[in-house]
């Protein structure tokens, strides 16, 4: 076979430092990768195809992700091709007939249209017949939607684009039926987005091969791209935040960056975050809070799987229960001649309202243990409203049925008399 497309030494290396190497690809590996990019005329440079290697229980197992775009560059070098496939989708509500053995469709939009049926592709050829297809929405739907398979419901591509995407499905399916292809697997398919660089194949297994004639089917059950695979081995413990950050990747994809220490060891461990869940989460966190991480190692690399706090669990109730102690109780229950002053400094001030009466949640620190303080009735209210982060402030603090309420602001001149 007369290779399509034939890459320089420095595109070569381009592409292992760029693609087989962060993944620990092996040279074999990476020789097979560009075989098969210059034989078919995919360019991984150019998007046109990824360098996919996950573990398996087995070992390690390698495939090339490629895209729509990536084959239809392969189908235009066919001495067959005319044209690009003529595609769309159908929905309830739209008069739709399918004619396989005319390789044609006849299509209309209807007046309203409702939920989406599937997706049919056309593709003519200069000396073969017209080959046209037509696939099911739901078992694609079903196998790949972030919200049906991802462990915390995360939406991806098929949740956000599902037309596009059962579009695509059409268009590599005729693509693969119209012209010779080989076994290369899109990642429209597999329900994976634009950023597949260091990912892996959740399932931990291959996308089975389409016997000629027959309608591909799609694994089920096929797990999201965001799930931890099975054979990772998930490590909890309890660790030390040193600091978290969002970050941006080069195909602008954020992430966040959690570092932390483990309780028993002297150094620092960099844990990426891709669950958008855990990442807004771990927008609440400061440095020196501990916390129990479960994490998995991957290529060299550690990632958050999941995180327990049950110290903000606790607090969340306590929260509450002070809440409902503010709306329940009126503010002359508390008998401001005995209370005892303390110097605090104030984190934040948050006003709410309960039952028509407004009271405010007060977050500081008492002699550097944090504590939340209750203000209830107008006259504590107004002065709450008047902290602002960062202060240094001395309060009047009464205890109620275990919770601190604020029964004034002092200054030092009220406080030394």
């Amino acid at each position: 076979m007369e290779k399509a497309i034939q890459f320089t030494d420095k595109e070569k290396s381009l592409i292992w430092s760029r693609f087989i190497q962060p993944v620990n690809g092996s040279d074999a590996e990476a020789q097979h990768f560009v075989e098969m990019c210059e034989n078919f005329g995919l360019n991984p440079l150019l998007g046109d195809v990824v360098f996919q290697r996950y573990e398996t229980k087995r070992g390690a197992k390698t495939q090339f992700i490629t895209t729509r775009d990536g084959l239809l560059r392969v189908a235009t070098r066919q001495p067959g091709y005319v044209g690009p496939p003529n595609a769309n989708v159908v929905k309830e509500g739209d008069e739709f007939e399918f004619l396989p053995s005319e390789g044609d469709v006849k299509h209309k939009f209807g007046t309203k249209r409702g939920k989406i049926i599937g997706a049919y592709a056309i593709m003519k050829h200069k000396k073969h017949h017209p080959v046209a297809v037509f696939v099911d929405f739901a078992e694609y739907y079903n196998a790949n939607s972030g919200k049906v398979n991802s462990k915390y419901g995360n939406p991806n591509v098929w949740d956000t684009l599902p037309s596009a995407m059962i579009v695509k499905i059409a268009e590599t399916f005729v693509l693969r039926r119209q012209f010779p292809l080989g076994g290369l697997y899109t990642q429209e398919e597999m329900g994976l987005d634009d950023n597949l660089q260091g990912t892996d194949n959740r399932s931990g297994q291959q996308p089975s091969q389409t016997q000629k004639g027959e309608k591909e089917q799609p694994k089920e059950n096929t797990p999201s791209h965001e799930e931890t695979p099975a054979a990772k081995s998930i490590t909890s413990r309890e660790m030390i935040v040193q600091s978290y950050a969002i970050k941006t990747s080069s195909s602008n994809k954020q992430y966040g960056l959690l570092t932390v220490k483990p309780k028993e060891l002297n150094q620092t461990v960099n844990v990426l975050v891709r669950d958008k869940n855990l990442m807004s989460a771990l927008k609440e966190t400061t440095e020196g809070e501990i916390l129990n991480l479960a994490i998995y190692q991957e290529n060299s690399f550690y990632f958050l799987h999941d995180m327990r706090t049950p110290s903000t669990e606790k607090k969340e109730e306590n929260e509450q229960q002070a809440e409902s102690s503010s709306s329940e109780q009126p503010s002359v229950n508390v008998d401001q001649s005995i209370h005892d002053t303390y110097s605090v400094m104030i984190k934040n001030v948050t006003i709410g309202e309960k039952n028509d009466a407004k009271f405010a949640k007060i977050a500081g620190e008492i002699n550097g243990e944090s504590t939340l303080m209750i203000a209830r009735g107008e006259k504590e209210v107004q002065q709450a409203e008047q902290l602002e982060q960062g202060d240094q402030v001395t309060l009047a603090l009464k205890k109620e049925n275990g919770f601190w309420f604020l029964v004034e602001v002092m200054d030092n001149n009220q406080q030394a008399g």
